[in-house]
């Protein structure tokens, strides 16, 4: 370093001014004398967040965006918004000024609400003050659910294919994912013996999805029961993913109380499991709020003292007035509800008939939710270049399962949740599609071919 102390204030300007500036590797010199700053490399990004994979979902929507007029199936959102009286309490709340900060838990309205429709719809009893939080939607009840009670290291079962964030939002909480396949010969839900043949001394929770996405499974009360056992006996949680709770399609899979329609049974609601289960919900599918980001969580006391104190460091509160919609919704007519499920019975119909005898697809058939879930393996390509090249020569765009995981891979993933005439000439040109590619000599279906398999 040079000193300029002893030295004359020419001959400091001179020196602190290099002579020439070589014509690579060097910023140019400011004006006005001041010495040149370094070019630095660019700050590191850390590792933990490039470890953690970009949703599938995405990639598939990115790809739709540049092709406008193509029939988009990807989108797992009702068709329907939310019924005139939620909009109407949002509304009059804004107008009454209750825009202010809420209780990280969520406004006691809200919380009551949450606490007599759990009871009322699936027989849970929570007490509102102490083990119930409203949450920002389902995603972000997921992830206060996982960093509740996974450290780092700690595993955490997930039957696959999934939901897209389930993998990464365990990473997110230092976990490791492990995953458990569910198999079409079961129809796609969850089995309790293939949980516990997974479960190690490091395993801490399981994540059950019911009705599932993509597949749209519903697993039965007695397999809950079975899968509570293994819980208990192995000392892990149950976070129970609840989102798709009111639409099933077969009172087999569904369960009735108090006069309510039928709804998928809650793992919550097996004795001895409210201590160790955490349920994830919102109310996005239930009451076509998907924008509003509004849900709930139901957990122990313990479990909500920790997600609430996570939750005051990430968001201080939940949108004041989507809770107040969210009250409305809760305690008020159920109709739209209703409506919604017979319409989404009527759309499953539209898919089970227009893929009934392909000889190349073979459908999971779903028992709730709004998704169909395709074996596309027999048409000779992976899940990824059917969903490319459906788009490109159809139009169609739907989600190759890997983005569900690997286990999902040789399959593809639509909804059925949109307009019914688009949904009825998305699925036309899938099968036109699927039977062309299997045999481009006559590209529809003649006698010597096996129909499709529907697998219950």
């Amino acid at each position: 370093m040079q000193k300029f102390s002893n030295m004359p204030l020419s001959e400091v300007a001179s020196a602190a001014v290099p002579a020439a500036v070589p014509a690579a590797g060097r910023a140019a010199v400011p004006a006005a004398g001041r010495a040149a700053v370094p070019t630095a490399e660019p700050a590191s990004l850390s590792t933990e967040a490039l470890d953690i994979p970009r949703s599938g979902i995405r990639d598939v929507f990115d790809r739709v965006e540049r092709v406008p007029d193509a029939i988009s199936l990807t989108v797992g959102e009702p068709s329907a918004t939310a019924a005139p009286h939620i909009v109407e309490a949002a509304c009059e709340a804004a107008q009454a000024g209750r825009t202010r900060y809420t209780n990280v838990l969520g406004i006691p309205e809200y919380r009551k609400a949450v606490a007599d429709y759990s009871a009322r719809v699936k027989g849970l009893t929570y007490d509102p003050e102490t083990e119930i939080q409203a949450v920002d939607g389902a995603t972000i009840g997921l992830f206060l659910a996982l960093k509740a009670v996974v450290g780092t290291g700690d595993e955490v079962i997930i039957p696959s294919p999934f939901f897209t964030s389930y993998d990464a939002e365990v990473m997110l909480c230092g976990g490791r994912p492990v995953t458990v396949a569910l198999r079409p010969e079961r129809g796609m839900r969850v089995n309790a013996a293939d949980i516990e043949a997974a479960i190690t001394p490091r395993t801490r929770a399981v994540i059950i999805n019911s009705p599932g996405n993509p597949t749209g499974a519903v697993t039965s009360a007695a397999e809950l029961a079975r899968i509570a056992e293994v819980c208990k006996q192995h000392n892990i949680w149950a976070i129970s993913d609840e989102v798709y709770h009111p639409f099933v399609f077969g009172e087999t899979f569904g369960e009735t109380l108090g006069g309510e329609a039928a709804v998928a049974p809650s793992i919550a609601a097996v004795s001895g499991m409210k201590d160790r289960t955490i349920v994830v919900e919102s109310l996005s599918k239930t009451y076509a709020m998907t924008g509003w980001r509004i849900g709930y969580l139901l957990a122990p006391e313990a479990v909500i003292e920790q997600t609430g104190k996570i939750a005051e460091l990430m968001h201080s509160s939940v949108n004041s007035l989507a809770q107040y919609a969210g009250v409305a919704a809760l305690a008020g007519p159920q109709d739209n509800v209703a409506a919604m499920r017979e319409e989404y019975r009527a759309k499953r119909q539209i898919v089970l008939d227009g893929l009934a005898g392909c000889p190349v697809l073979r459908l999971i058939e779903p028992q709730g939710a709004f998704y169909a879930f395709v074996d596309v393996r027999l048409t000779g390509l992976d899940s990824g270049e059917f969903a490319d090249r459906l788009l490109d020569e159809e139009r169609v765009a739907v989600v190759p399962g890997e983005a569900f995981g690997e286990e999902g891979r040789g399959f593809v993933r639509f909804s059925y949740a949109g307009d019914a005439s688009e949904l009825r000439e998305g699925v036309a040109r899938l099968r036109a599609f699927a039977e062309r590619v299997w045999n481009p000599i006559t590209g529809h279906h003649t006698a010597t071919y096996h129909p499709m398999e529907v697998l219950a």
